[in-house]
């Protein structure tokens, strides 16, 4: 072998991985959520708090996140991924974002039932029919769910609806 091809095999070896940035990534939002939930109180074994269940979630992830991270040395160079789909997947974060401002402003039915037109719709570009028959149904059926029958108080916004 040439000189630079053992420095660029040398150069692949070294770096953060992409499972260990997967890792760390869990580790990061367990550490995330164990730390918003230090407001609620955890109880005991025996008579647990509304903390409880979060904070067990949080360590069982966090206990993943470094399992991955620390089996993760095989895996592809972070660096040399190619990442085809960050565009998609941008415009997705940003419609979620824009979702979470309008649900209290124009309610929990019109906002998922605008949501999905657009993911269904526009990102994955299906047909009318079907956009509209999966942002309608889906949209009443997970209020009627959600809302009746587990009575969580979902956001009805300025028309009642």
């Amino acid at each position: 072998m040439t000189e630079t091809t053992l420095q660029v095999q040398a150069a692949e070896t070294r770096g953060l991985r992409s499972d260990q940035a997967s890792g760390l990534t869990l580790l990061a939002l367990a550490g995330l959520v164990g730390w918003l939930n230090r407001e609620f109180p955890v109880g005991t074994l025996a008579d647990p708090g509304p903390g409880y269940v979060p904070l067990l979630l949080a360590v069982g992830l966090g206990v993943i996140g470094v399992l991955v991270a620390a089996f993760g040395v095989r895996s592809m160079p972070l660096r040399t991924l190619a990442w085809p789909e960050a565009t998609r997947a941008l415009v997705i974060m940003a419609a979620c974002v824009v979702a979470t401002f309008a649900l209290e402003r124009i309610g929990y039915r019109i906002t998922i039932a605008a949501l999905l037109v657009f993911f269904v719709g526009v990102v994955e570009r299906k047909a009318w029919w079907v956009t509209a028959l999966v942002a309608g149904v889906f949209s009443l059926a997970s209020y009627h769910v959600v809302g009746v029958m587990l009575k969580v108080p979902l956001p009805r916004g300025p028309w009642g609806f």
